[in-house]
């Protein structure tokens, strides 16, 4: 999905507004924030719980990032939310540069590495317009966060740009060809329940993705494994794997009638690579 200039301006102060009002922490109430010991890490416990596949306790994503090969370099943190990916990279001796489109996130991870006594410079930036000099940084996460940009293509082009040759950036971004996409949101509910009639494929992804607990998001895309080789194409390598837990299979064809908890795991684990719901990208400038 593109969106011109102007339409993508006003987009993008939706989507600030809209993730401003509604924190992303992983708890089920965002409206309750208490910014203290406990709320963060319930929200790390979730992060565990919710992706085993990207860590085994910590660091978090200590499966997918080598953050030993970090130590003493530049690390930028695009779209932080609550500062958990910040803190760890702090942890392992980066030095951190965070940003977020939201004042709320900012200001929740500013409270997080307070209260652990660290330090990264945290600032309210739109990661469509990066404001930094090329050749910046030596490592760019964007977790979670490229496929609700308007102009995802354009933010991909500025983490080329800011990192330094041979740099390396990973980001998490939602699969199309998932089962929680055709199945669960295109089917589900845009054929079963009928929402189709009077919504888009675009509205649907937007209204059962994240935050579908507060009527759904401004934007939320899937994307193809082809699609992302694409977007990603200026890099000179881009690795594309997919994962997820068990929880669609095993609810399949409905939570009520769990057929699929009758796969046996090893069947399961092979099946959460190829219907899985998040892409994780690596790639190296």
């Amino acid at each position: 999905m593109k969106f011109r200039e102007g339409q993508s301006a006003e987009l993008t102060g939706k989507v600030k507004e809209w993730w401003n009002q509604n924190p992303f922490t992983y708890l089920m109430d965002n409206k309750k924030i208490t910014p203290d010991w406990a709320f963060f890490r319930n929200i790390d416990r979730k992060i565990i719980k919710w992706m085993p596949w990207a860590q085994k306790g910590y660091p978090l994503l200590s499966n997918l990032i080598d953050y030993r090969s970090l130590k003493g370099k530049k690390v930028l943190d695009i779209a932080v939310g609550t500062g958990w990916s910040t803190e760890q990279f702090v942890r392992t001796g980066a030095e951190v540069t965070a940003i977020d489109l939201t004042p709320a996130a900012v200001e929740l991870t500013k409270k997080r590495l307070e209260l652990y006594g660290l330090g990264a410079q945290v600032l309210v930036a739109d990661a469509q317009n990066l404001p930094f000099p090329d050749a910046s940084f030596d490592f760019v996460l964007a977790f979670g966060c490229l496929m609700h940009m308007p102009d995802t293509e354009r933010a991909i082009r500025e983490i080329h740009r800011v990192l330094c040759p041979g740099g390396r950036a990973s980001a998490m971004m939602y699969y199309k060809h998932s089962l929680h996409f055709w199945y669960y949101i295109f089917f589900g509910k845009g054929i079963v329940r009928g929402k189709l009639l009077h919504m888009s494929v675009q509205e649907l992804t937007n209204r059962y993705t994240d935050g579908a607990y507060e009527e759904g998001n401004q934007l939320t895309k899937f994307y193809s494994k082809k699609e992302i080789r694409e977007l990603f194409a200026p890099f000179a390598s881009v690795h594309v794997r997919v994962f997820d837990v068990a929880t669609a299979i095993n609810h399949f064809p409905h939570r009520f009638l769990p057929l699929g908890m009758l796969i046996p795991p090893p069947i399961k684990r092979w099946l959460t690579t190829l219907v899985g719901q998040s892409l994780w990208i690596d790639v190296v400038k």
